[in-house]
């Protein structure tokens, strides 16, 4: 099929005044794409991200999720109030919670499972193997307890979306991912490459395991803009981007876009907006009276409130961008840690105390340009260079084998911050804090994001060797 957008070789002025305030702001912003109508305005990538990478879109999962069950409905293969047992027989036991029997694929669709937490995170609850069923995401939801009926209130559960992606496969017979490309992707001039995540046990993460090009996202949020362009029905696409539950008390500790209700796997944002919300930044937003869709990649699990901010400029950029105003873009690299300071040359290496992180050797050496963090860890060394001022491409094989952005601040009172961002399909953060007096080492280490891997956070004292 040939490509739904057409290209501007420019970018937008709006646009680009918005990325130097959250610059300015020291957000990793990573990307933020514009369509208005069927031409995208404004395209612009973080280096070292590029076009054609794929990105790990998390929650934005939930989403596409929707439009799969949708595409299952226009096929008459399912409706909306199935139960699980007539699609999972073989999961329904004696111990199975008659609740969840009662649950329909419109419960799922809306987040009022019988649950309110997600089941694989905290394990099973009826006496069975906790990590077995942790492994298993979607055994878990038919072997945990739940604690209310379904279809009572919105609770935010990445449980009922991993069933939600199971069901796509078990009704269509094909992999989720498989069942996308043919009915999905394909008709939208999507990757090929595009991929999910699989739990320990090889279901698709239908919760957070999307990993795709921003450029293709903005494709799918154009679709249900678009009245679903004979992918899906308009019926369902106007359900599911209704705020059909309530999320008033349930975001109250969350950005206030996310009170305004939920569809199906669809975040009301107001005024007949809705979004795609994915964890540290993933946002895909459509304002229909503006004729206008955004995508933004980006990671903001250091501080979260971030998110906030980037979906309230991408609501504000909507109604303040003139399409016309055309610009050409500067360069942007995703931000660092910066200061003006830079460090003398030298090697220190520090014997740590006993600790539960089970570092037993702490080695640093520094240069005007950069330097090196070396610690020993569990009888391995592992090494985290970095740059000062700017961001260094590193591969961090250790623990993920995952590429990764490492930069440092010398700052004022002479402690060294270094900052390590992952960018691959864990994408998420590693913060070390040093500060020495005399020949004394405290370090302080914080991990950040929903890695594969734990035993990095925590605050650690040594002594000069």
């Amino acid at each position: 099929m040939k490509d739904i957008f057409k290209f501007r070789k420019l970018s937008n002025r709006q646009v680009e005044d918005a990325l130097d305030r959250l610059d300015e702001e020291g957000i990793a912003m990573h990307s933020l794409l514009v369509a208005y109508k069927d031409e995208v305005i404004a395209e612009r990538y973080y280096a070292p991200f590029k076009r054609d990478e794929l990105h790990r879109m998390y929650s934005v999962t939930k989403s596409i999720n929707a439009i799969g069950i949708g595409i299952l409905l226009k096929k008459g293969l399912i409706s909306l109030d199935d139960r699980l047992p007539s699609i999972f027989p073989s999961l329904i036991t004696e111990e199975t919670d008659e609740r969840v029997t009662r649950t329909s694929i419109r419960d799922l669709l809306m987040m009022k499972s019988p649950y309110s937490k997600t089941c694989y995170k905290t394990g099973a609850k009826n006496g069975n193997n906790v990590s077995t069923y942790q492994k298993d995401w979607v055994a878990s939801f038919f072997y945990s307890k739940c604690d209310h009926e379904p279809g009572m209130f919105f609770s935010y559960d990445t449980g009922a979306a991993t069933v939600l992606a199971k069901i796509i496969e078990v009704v269509s017979g094909k992999s989720y991912i498989e069942f996308l490309k043919e009915e999905l992707f394909s008709k939208l001039s999507i990757s090929e490459s595009t991929y999910v995540l699989s739990d320990p046990v090889g279901n698709p993460q239908g919760g957070s395991g999307i990993m795709m090009r921003p450029i293709d996202l903005l494709k799918v949020i154009y679709l249900l803009k678009e009245g679903g362009l004979g992918i899906i029905d308009k019926t369902y696409i106007d359900e599911a981007v209704a705020p059909l539950s309530d999320t008033t008390i349930a975001s109250l500790s969350n950005m206030r876009e996310r009170r305004m209700g939920y569809g199906y796997q669809i975040w009301c944002t107001g005024d007949g907006s809705y979004a795609f919300v994915g964890l540290g930044g993933q946002f895909a937003l459509a304002v229909p009276d503006r004729d206008m869709v955004f995508v933004t990649t980006a990671d903001t699990q250091v501080y979260d409130p971030y998110s906030s901010l980037i979906l309230k400029t991408l609501i504000s950029l909507s109604h303040t961008i003139d399409p016309s105003d055309e610009v050409v873009p500067k360069e942007r690299r995703v931000t660092s840690l910066k200061n003006g300071r830079t460090a003398e040359s030298g090697d220190l290496s520090f014997i740590m105390d006993d600790n539960s992180l089970d570092i037993s050797r702490v080695r640093l050496h520094t240069e005007r340009s950069g330097g090196l963090i070396a610690i020993i860890k569990g009888g391995v060394e592992e090494s985290y260079p970095f740059l000062f001022g700017e961001n260094e491409e590193i591969a961090i094989r250790e623990k993920t084998s995952s590429p990764a952005l490492s930069s440092a601040a010398l700052n004022s009172d002479g402690t060294l911050s270094v900052w390590i961002q992952f960018i691959g399909e864990c994408q998420g953060g590693l913060t070390f804090e040093i500060a020495m007096k005399e020949d004394l080492l405290s370090m302080r280490m914080r991990l950040y994001g929903e890695l594969m891997f734990d035993g990095y956070s925590g605050v650690l004292n040594g002594r000069r060797a």
